[in-house]
């Protein structure tokens, strides 16, 4: 209890007067009991007895006087306590809220959002119930008992010495329970926060549990989380109840120590028939107060465990801060520039090494790679999420890190690969971007991110709510409005961060198209693994393993026969139709797949028309391990996560395959199981080829089965020496 208020009386020294009053506000009630006993013992011994009516009628009166102070000191004390305390609440949680703004990306990719939820939610209840009505019961208490020590005192001074003594040995038992029970009552907090998260994980995840089939497993997982809880809080109870039990048994221990001492200094004439019913009384109400404590412990308990918890995230430091001095980064006029710069996370591996790039101002580039490669990272550090390891990130020189944060967002607009809207209107969403935007510049930003003609279309025009998170709108109409809401800030800087990557090729051929009325205005950087929408570029960067592998106009990069060459050549070839729902595979494309290799051109045509068109939406497993395999499936446009189970039957990422790359090409002539778990991680168009087919192709032409053998095996033997340095087994 004593942990809590000192770390509670931090939110209340702003408001030491009210909290003064509360306690005088408590004063009545406690001098109403501890007065009684000595009125009583008055009107027993020096009005009853004697029989003056009139000394008793002052004493009823008296009596009758302390209530109306009771109820009227109640009365106060509960209008403070709730204004104190909605107060402080309000406080703590917009001071909580605040300092969850300026932690870094680093803090929330490490933390789990429902946990975040449970500090606001669980921990903070827990505080505001103690404050409101624990601490003034508490204060209640501790007031009867040293006002009740005073009046023992008053009615026989050697029976309250002794008892007084004896009085402070009650809580030894208890405070060496104490520290089990209040340990309990953290694990029940963790417990509970545990409980939280995995109702927020699965709220969130909803597709994709359904997707996958996930309800089983997912109800399992929270059936365990609800076990835990019913285990830390039957420990926390009896811990508590333990606690409580030998408080309890202290009290009325003593309560009978002093009752045969009245009864022996009665008998033996040195206190009155009305003193020993005062003592008892007195004794009584003072024993009752400690026992009322005792049953606040467990509420203490919690709210401590809450407060620890709400401190430690008010604890955490921000890894990207502003100095004291940090002058204002002027407007972006010539180049952003690169330095030297190496970029580790904490205790993780170095995912940018040595990077030495400079992007000129007003032109349009291209970050381009594939998965892993360091793109995402790199927009990362220019943005300012994190800074680097080693190294400078400069605007016309002058380094981001050592200018203040405000003045580099001033300058940027961002458009992210999910976009999230706010559960408010259409307009108050771009206008988010720039909340001191009127209407005439909000709908200018839609005019240029081409999302005004719906909007003119709706009902409700620009007022249409867009649901939480956007869910009234489709994913292109999101990202539209994600860009009017970066356009709207006029920025220096446009940043995309495969902003198109899950759209269909119409929607998101109409952004590419937006994109290129924005040239020469602003300087946009764009990060993209899809090399079709970066082939118009001023400046193409092409990152591998951390590193800036290439860079240069397409042109320029196809002629350098590397890395981006080699990533259009698996890329291209496709034939996608205007919406996205279908797509062919060209036979030059075909020639690139191994197994296909060396083929003639009519061969490769005929093939190619077997092939059928997939549209698979984010989520769906394609085919699970140890399934027998019956395709070949190439990833036209999209990304797919493979993952194999380890040790104990843990599920372990592998790998992200995405756009051109294929897989599955051994299950057409050899009848093997999966030896890896494929599921679709974004909105994916696949070409298959199925097993039934390619047979049927082979029966037409019988001299083609040995050269397909002869390539299987030989494929077949070269993924077997890749997978020794892979994690999981090829082929899948």
């Amino acid at each position: 209890m004593l942990e809590f208020l000192r770390a509670a009386a931090t939110y209340l020294r702003p408001y030491w007067r009210q909290a003064l009053l509360i306690v005088l506000s408590q004063a009545p009630a406690a001098a109403f009991i501890t007065l009684q006993p000595l009125l009583l013992k008055a009107l027993l011994d020096d009005a009853i007895v004697p029989g003056n009516a009139a000394l008793a009628a002052r004493l009823i009166a008296a009596m009758v006087g302390l209530l109306l102070l009771h109820g009227l000191g109640d009365l106060a004390n509960h209008y403070l306590v709730a204004r104190v305390v909605a107060s402080v609440m309000s406080d703590l949680r917009l001071r909580m809220f605040t300092h969850l703004q300026r932690l870094s990306a680093s803090f929330y990719a490490r933390s789990r959002s429902g946990d975040l939820l449970a500090r606001f939610t669980t921990d903070l209840d827990g505080i505001e119930r103690a404050l409101a009505d624990d601490v003034p019961q508490a204060i209640y208490c501790v007031l009867t008992v040293v006002l009740g020590a005073g009046m023992l005192v008053a009615i026989e001074w050697r029976l309250a010495v002794v008892l007084l003594v004896l009085l402070p040995v009650m809580p030894l038992l208890p405070r060496r329970l104490s520290p089990r029970a209040a340990a309990a009552s953290d694990e029940r907090q963790e417990a509970a926060a545990r409980v939280l998260a995995s109702m927020h994980e699965s709220i969130a995840a909803q597709l994709v549990v359904r997707a996958f089939g996930l309800q089983g497993l997912m109800r399992s997982r929270f059936a365990g989380d609800l076990a835990g809880l019913a285990r830390a809080t039957g420990r926390a109870g009896l811990q508590s109840g333990l606690l409580t039990a030998s408080m309890t048994a202290s009290g009325y221990a003593l309560l009978a120590f002093a009752m045969g001492s009245a009864t022996f200094l009665a008998l033996r004439g040195a206190l009155t028939v009305g003193s020993v019913i005062a003592v008892f009384e007195l004794l009584w109400f003072m024993i009752s107060a400690v026992q009322q404590l005792s049953n606040v412990v467990e509420p203490f308990q919690r709210a401590a465990a809450g407060l620890r918890r709400v401190q430690e995230l008010l604890d955490q430091r921000p890894e990207v801060t502003d100095r004291p001095d940090a002058p204002a980064l002027p407007p972006l006029a010539g180049a952003i520039r690169f330095s030297s710069v190496d970029f580790a996370f904490p205790g993780g591996p170095t995912v940018l090494k040595d990077v030495d790039l400079t992007l000129p101002a007003r032109q349009t580039i291209a970050i381009v790679g594939q998965s892993g490669s360091g793109k995402s990272t790199l927009l990362s550090l220019l943005l300012r999420f994190h800074d680097p390891t080693r190294g400078t990130v400069s605007f016309d020189g002058h380094d981001v890190a050592q200018a203040r944060l405000a003045s580099l967002a001033g300058q940027v607009g961002a458009v992210f690969q999910e976009s999230f809207l706010f559960d408010a209107s259409i307009g108050e969403n771009i206008r988010r971007g720039r909340p001191e935007a009127d209407d005439a510049e909000v709908e200018a930003a839609a005019r240029a991110a081409g999302i005004h003609d719906f909007l003119s279309g709706l009902p409700q025009g620009y007022g249409a709510p867009a649901g939480e998170g956007g869910a009234r709108l489709s994913g292109g109409q999101r990202q539209r409005i994600a860009l009017a809401r970066a356009l709207v800030r006029r920025p220096a800087l446009l940043v995309l961060d495969e902003a198109t990557s899950a759209l269909d090729p119409e929607t998101e051929a109409g952004i590419v198209a937006t994109l290129k009325d924005l040239h020469g205005r602003q300087t946009l950087v764009s990060v993209t693994h899809r090399l079709a929408t970066a082939r118009d570029a001023d400046l193409i960067v092409v990152m591998s393993e951390g590193r800036v592998a290439e860079r240069g106009t397409h042109e320029s990069l196809l002629a350098a026969k590397g890395t981006y060459a080699r990533l259009w050549a698996q890329q291209s070839g496709f034939v996608i139709s205007p919406r996205g729902r279908h797509a062919a595979i060209e036979p030059r494309r075909l020639a690139a797949i191994p197994l296909f290799a060396g083929l003639e051109t009519n061969l490769l045509a005929r093939l190619a028309t077997r092939f059928t068109t997939m549209d698979v939406p984010a989520g769906r497993t394609l085919f699970e391990e140890g399934e027998r395999g019956d395709m070949l499936y190439v990833i036209v446009r999209g990304r797919v996560g493979v993952a194999r189970r380890g040790p104990g039957g843990a599920e372990l990422h592998v790998s992200v395959l995405e756009d051109g790359d294929f897989f599955g090409e051994i299950a057409l002539l050899e009848e093997v199981r999966r030896t890896a778990t494929v599921r679709v991680l974004t909105p994916c168009l696949l070409l298959v080829l199925d097993r039934g087919e390619f047979q049927d192709l082979l029966a037409e032409a019988p001299a083609l089965r040995q050269v397909f053998e002869g390539a299987a095996q030989a494929r077949l033997a070269a993924l077997c020496d890749e997978s020794a340095f892979l994690p999981g087994p090829l082929p899948l």
